[in-house]
């Protein structure tokens, strides 16, 4: 059974087109992350690894085998949870993963661009936000995507709450995250780091992991660009398939 969990401004539905493409045996369980959803969801989570953390039980709900996939920002949650309880999972797909900052002064220069995230949503509203979220360059080839794709992305960034997502910012930004990088390499499960060819940045991150750890494999999706789960949802699903067969054998 999948756990799959959505990237930053994202919701469950956000995977509501992949699954649709792949036809799983078990219906997956697809969480709400902290920040997200109407009420200032899970105002409760104050540190990344406190996410990890209110996670740990939801996963330990799926059944055998146990499989874990994430897009972005719910790929790092997801490494998170890999390295926490590495005895829950058979095999992961995580899309888009950043392994975490190495150094303190990296560190502090994000935290300085996701404080003045927050600060617009705060300030200037949820559309603001998004309007801006959306004309960031990695993102730059969702233009070419139908009407109704982008239109049912937005819609689903502005069922927010701006005061959730600032807090998200705050909790689960990439400042906020540990270095996963020692924990991955202790894994023993097949993992697939999916990354779009369009994305240079992350393409690249996904190559030096491989070859830093034996059990990983990267697959390219021709094409498209960081958001895969939305830019190709037939080939996450594909992949989805193609994981799941593995483990069963």
């Amino acid at each position: 059974m999948w756990t799959l969990l959505h990237g930053f401004t994202g919701s469950p539905e956000s995977w509501s087109r992949v699954v649709d493409h792949a036809d799983l045996e078990q219906a997956p369980l697809i969480p709400t992350l902290a920040g997200h959803g109407r009420g200032r969801q899970r105002s409760d989570v104050q540190s990344f690894e406190n996410e990890v953390t209110r996670l740990v039980p939801l996963a330990s709900k799926a059944e055998p085998p146990r499989l874990l996939c994430g897009y972005s920002m719910g790929a790092r949650v997801a490494l998170g949870l890999l390295g926490r309880e590495p005895h829950l999972f058979d095999a992961a797909l995580l899309i888009g993963v950043h392994p975490g900052l190495l150094d303190e002064s990296t560190r502090a220069e994000r935290r300085e661009v996701d404080a003045a995230r927050a600060r617009l949503l705060r300030e200037e509203g949820l559309e603001a936000f998004v309007a801006n979220w959306e004309e960031l360059p990695l993102f730059a080839s969702q233009h070419d995507l139908s009407p109704q794709a982008l239109e049912h992305q937005r819609d689903i960034r502005l069922g927010h709450d701006p005061e959730g997502l600032a807090r998200g910012l705050e909790v689960l930004g990439l400042a906020e995250m540990p270095d996963y990088r020692p924990a991955l390499l202790s894994l023993k499960i097949p993992i697939t780091l999916m990354t779009g060819a369009l994305d240079a940045k992350f393409s690249r991150i996904a190559t030096v992991l491989a070859k830093e750890n034996t059990h990983v494999e990267v697959e390219v999706v021709d094409g498209v660009g960081h958001n895969v789960v939305l830019e190709a949802p037939a080939a996450v699903a594909a992949a989805l398939k193609r994981v799941e067969e593995i483990v069963r054998g």
